[in-house]
This record gives structure tokens, C-alpha cells and sequence, in this order.
């Protein structure tokens, strides 16, 4: 062939491919799970490079480091519990970064004063008999600790309290505040999970998951006689912020056992406690008080049927305890899988204030149009009525999902459908009289997360969906800015 009609025919073959190009939609065709897409012939021959959004003033934003306090500093502690002393508060508004407006807290009707019980809480926290409770759920963003340990740390430092709330017997990852180990025989039960067989109830309760050291059995079936050993070793891990390195107390929450039950509880090697525990069908709580800061607990349980554990806590005794409840692949539906009344009576026991939601990314790669986030969020809505049955009373703060990002060509661009899904929830949390807020915003909004993940160090992933630790650091600076900024205003209010 002489090389004019090879040209010919290269031509030819380009310019079917560019009229293809133009044929084919910019988001690509579907078949199945696979998308196809051609760049267009403009897109070849022209093309720009992908605008980045400017992040100069988030990656300008100081955060607090997450400082280990030493063991001197520990040992100071031992004669006066940093959570037991009572001080006059003080609050200086002088010091709070001008708040921005993308990252305001958003407010249903009823205005601003819907958090203003919470923030009288607050105020009071570091004088009042317990502590004020705030529980943090959400989805992988979550796991580990991340983000919770941040605004925990800024909490407590400005309203007191001390350690990390609750923590499973059993997790999938490790706890960045708490260092676990527990014995090879207890097993984990999740709502996350599909029901097992021999799961015979619902009753997983706050965290959304329990841990067992037996097997389940029917109740027809009487356990046998033998006597199983398990334990819980809990130490502050090292690594974590101070204020979450010193325990006051610890409570255990536990119950539904079906023959006698043997606890003991050691602290740093001294044995506080040895009881039996007669069987029982309900929830129980058990209370320790450390007489100081523990360097590590072991919590052992001896008998022939387990216990459902449904989490130890490790708090002060006043101030502020902030929970971190992660489930890897939630999407905010699982609270009506678990029992109600348990759900109830442990929110009750806990005495929980304020209640935050983080949800919204894993719809998102099921999603097919906009009608179909605005039925996520409608259904969403439920759920907060839901929470408002069982806590009532109770303060609740919905956080949107952060920017996501998908391959399109050779760009990271925003998932479809992220908006959508944000302002599904907006709507529907204002409507239940909720606050919002709109951690995509926050970030730098549409396609914001390609500068987060190309940031020097990065502060996010490179799957473009989870926050690296000095991420996780930066969006719970911006939560706590917007928080306590609100807290200032209703300070200055009453001054």
C-alpha cells in the first residue's frame, strides 16, 4: 500500500472516531457495570488542563497537633483528676478565627436557639455532677477515631472532660485514642453484617454491633456447664491526645446472659472488684471509679453463657465524653435494624445531648438520578424523627458527605449526584428541625477533593473518598470553628 493511502486511511479512521466522539455523551454510555467513553476531537487536539480549587486558606488553617501529654504530666493528675476539679468557666471569644460562611452551621426554623440547651450544657460542663454526652456516628470517614478524636480534643479542652467515650469489645480496625486487646474468643455481631442463623434478636445495640465470648444458643437449648474464660485490656494509646490518655471511670454495658456471671476488674495489676453477676434479661451497667488515671484495665469474665457486650466506656466524671461510631458502609438506614427499646434504654443510660449524623457517600455509586438522592434524603429525614422518639429531648446535627471524586477521562471530578444527595439531607434535617452542615462546602465544593489529595502532605487519600489523618485534623477544625462560633455568639448573648 504507498504511503498517501496510508495516510488516507489513518485520516479516515480519525475523523469516524471524532464524529463517534461527538455522538457519544460526555458522561460515556452504561452497559452494566461498565461505563465507555472517546474523548471528543476537541478534547484531544485542545486539551486543558483540570482547573484545581484554591484551598490556600485550609491548608493556611492551624490545627492542634495530636500532642502525647507525658507521664510526669499524668502522675500531676493522680492527686487532683483533671475532670474533678471544679473552675469558673471562661470563654475568650477574642481568640476565635473570623468564621467563614461556606462553613457555617445551617439552622431549621426555630433559629439558632435549637442548640442553645447544648451549649448551656456546655457552659456547665466542667462544674456539673456528669459529664455532657455527644455521640458521633457515621460511616468509614469515622473509623478509627478520626475526626471524633479531633473536635473531642478541642471540646474538652475548652469545656473539660477526659478519655474516649465508648469503644467496642471487638472492632475491624484499630482505635487511634484507646490500644485494645482482648481474648481470641470473643466473637462480633454487627447490623453491618447479614444476620447469622444463630442470631436469634436485633438487640445490637448504641454502637451498632455487640461481642460475645460463647456461642449463641436457642433458648431451648440450656448451655453447658463449662466455664469460659475471656478478657478486655484496655491502656490510653500513646499516640492520642492527652485529654483522652486519662480515665476517670469506666462503665460496661452489658447484659442478656443466661447463667451466673464472674467479673473481676484490675487496675494497673490491683484487683478493684470480684462479683458474681446473677443471670439476666435485661440491660445491666456496671461502674468503676479509679481513685486515679488507670495506665490499663483488664476486664475479665468467667461462665458458661456470655454476656451481649454492648461497649465499654472510659470517661471523666464531668466535662464533655465524645463517642466515635463508625460503620464501614453505612448509609444512615441501619438504626431500625437494631432493637428499639434497647437502642432507648441505652441512649437513656447514657444521657446523650447532642447527637451527630455523618452520612451520605455511600449512596452515592448506587444513585441513577436526582429523584433517587431526594428519596434518600426524605428517607434519611425518618431516621432523625426516629432518633427524636428514642432520645427525646435530644440536639441533633446532621454532617453532608465530603467531596468524592470518580475518573472522568483523564480528570478526578465530583461524583454525580453529590449535590443532589447534600441537598436532600439540608432539606430534610432543617425539616425534622435539625442542624446541617455541609462538609462538601467546607472543603472548597465541587471537585475540591483533587486538591486535598494533591496537597504537600496530602489531605486525603488517593482512593479521592477518605481524609488522611492531617485531613481528618483540618475538617475538625472547620466543624469546631463553625460549632463554637455559634457557642460565642449565645455566650455574648447572656453577657
Amino acid at each position: 500500500m504507498s504511503p498517501i493511502r496510508v495516510l488516507l486511511f489513518l485520516l479516515a479512521i480519525l475523523l469516524v472516531l471524532a464524529l463517534v466522539g461527538q455522538l457519544i455523551p460526555k458522561e460515556g454510555v452504561h452497559v452494566g457495570s461498565l461505563v465507555f467513553r472517546l474523548p471528543s476531537a476537541g478534547d484531544m487536539l485542545f486539551a486543558e488542563e483540570q482547573k484545581r480549587v484554591d484551598i490556600g486558606d485550609i491548608l493556611a488553617l492551624p490545627t492542634d497537633a495530636g500532642a502525647v501529654i507525658p507521664d510526669s504530666l499524668l502522675t500531676d493528675t493522680v492527686a487532683a483528676p483533671v475532670d474533678t476539679a471544679i473552675t469558673p468557666f471562661v470563654f475568650d471569644a477574642s481568640r476565635l478565627a473570623p468564621l467563614e460562611e461556606r462553613i457555617k452551621l445551617h439552622y431549621p426554623a426555630e433559629g439558632k436557639k435549637v442548640l442553645y440547651e447544648v451549649f448551656a450544657a456546655l457552659e456547665s460542663a466542667g462544674s456539673s455532677g456528669k459529664p455532657v454526652r455527644i455521640l458521633h456516628y457515621g460511616d468509614s470517614q469515622l473509623e478509627g477515631d478520626r475526626i471524633t478524636s479531633y473536635v473531642r480534643n478541642k471540646l474538652q479542652s475548652q469545656f473539660g472532660g477526659s478519655g474516649p467515650g465508648l469503644v467496642s469489645v471487638a472492632d475491624i480496625v484499630p482505635h487511634f485514642s484507646v490500644s485494645r486487646s482482648i481474648s481470641d474468643n470473643w466473637i462480633r455481631y454487627s447490623v453491618m453484617n447479614k444476620k447469622p442463623k444463630e442470631l436469634h434478636h436485633d438487640r445490637y445495640g448504641a454502637l451498632s454491633a455487640f461481642s460475645r465470648f460463647t456461642t449463641i444458643l436457642p433458648d431451648t437449648i440450656e448451655p453447658d456447664t463449662v466455664e469460659h474464660t475471656a478478657t478486655i485490656t484496655l491502656r490510653p494509646e500513646k499516640r492520642c491526645y492527652g485529654k483522652a490518655q486519662v480515665w476517670s471511670e469506666c462503665r460496661l454495658f452489658y447484659g442478656w446472659h443466661r447463667t451466673p456471671l464472674t467479673m473481676t476488674m484490675t487496675a494497673d495489676g490491683v484487683e478493684l472488684s470480684d462479683e458474681v453477676i446473677p443471670p439476666g434479661r435485661q440491660l445491666m451497667v456496671r461502674d468503676w471509679r479509679f481513685p486515679s488515671p488507670p495506665k490499663e484495665v483488664v476486664i475479665t469474665m468467667k461462665g458458661a453463657d456470655s454476656p451481649d457486650v454492648f461497649g465499654v466506656s472510659l470517661e471523666g466524671r464531668n466535662g464533655v465524653v465524645m463517642d466515635n461510631i463508625p460503620a464501614r458502609g453505612a448509609a444512615g438506614y441501619e438504626f431500625r435494624r437494631g432493637d428499639q427499646a434497647l437502642l432507648s434504654r441505652m441512649y437513656s443510660e447514657l444521657d446523650v445531648k447532642l447527637l451527630i449524623l455523618q452520612y451520605g457517600g455511600n449512596v452515592l455509586p448506587n444513585l441513577k438520578s436526582s429523584e433517587e438522592a431526594a428519596q434518600y434524603g426524605r428517607f434519611f429525614g425518618a431516621q432523625i424523627a426516629r432518633f427524636k422518639k428514642l432520645i427525646p429531648g435530644v440536639c441533633i446535627i446532621v454532617i453532608g458527605p465530603s467531596d468524592m471524586s470518580i475518573k472522568e477521562g483523564d480528570d478526578y471530578v465530583t461524583r454525580p449526584y453529590l449535590e443532589d444527595v447534600r441537598d436532600a439531607l439540608r432539606t430534610n434535617a432543617l425539616a425534622q428541625g435539625a442542624v446541617f452542615w455541609d462538609m462538601y462546602e467546607a472543603m472548597g465544593g465541587q471537585n475540591s477533593m483533587v486538591s486535598w489529595v494533591q496537597a504537600d502532605p496530602p489531605l486525603a487519600a488517593e482512593d479521592y473518598t477518605h481524609f488522611s489523618p492531617q485531613g481528618a485534623r483540618k475538617v475538625g477544625e472547620l466543624f469546631y470553628t463553625a460549632l463554637i462560633g455559634d457557642f460565642a455568639e449565645y455566650h455574648a448573648s447572656k453577657q
